[in-house]
């Protein structure tokens, strides 16, 4: 893989759509929208000329680093500012479509069959134990608002 195509998130990064490899330990910038499969994602949306993003970042990337398995997937949407100033047209669409008008902004969020089933919003600064609150307070949700299956 490419240096261009690894980068830790944040102002010398290209704007774009960043999934954090555990095994590698590194971010990756994707190609793609990276919602295709099902699964528990963790989405920071980030803007490359905002200084609490930039405050936000070490408390974001200490919590990545931190979670232990099954892990959500993390994803960092990284543009200048907003959908305004966005080079990347995922990472721009990405702002539109969750409605993003501050920064920084985590989702925790839910897919399954193909459709985001859960989801929770948090605007604002956070530092890492909120994170970890809300990511395990957000599984728990999930988990007992989760389809029950029938019993045989």
């Amino acid at each position: 893989m490419s240096a261009e195509k690894e980068c830790k998130p944040g102002p010398s990064c290209p704007n774009g759509v960043y999934v954090y490899d555990f095994e590698k330990k590194t971010w990756r910038l994707e190609e793609k929208l990276p919602f295709k499969e099902n699964g528990y994602y963790v989405i920071y949306f980030d803007n490359s000329s905002c200084p609490a993003c930039r405050k936000f970042d070490q408390e974001w990337f200490s919590f990545v680093e931190s979670l232990d398995p099954p892990r959500p997937t993390p994803i960092v949407v990284l543009c200048d500012w907003f959908a305004k100033l966005c080079t990347s047209e995922y990472a721009k669409k990405l702002f539109e479509v969750f409605d993003v008008h501050i920064s920084p902004t985590v989702f925790f969020m839910i897919r399954e069959n193909g459709k985001i089933t859960r989801m929770f919003k948090h605007e604002g600064l956070l530092d890492k134990e909120k994170l970890v609150f809300l990511h395990r307070a957000f599984k728990e949700f999930a988990n007992e608002d989760a389809p029950q299956q029938p019993s045989r």
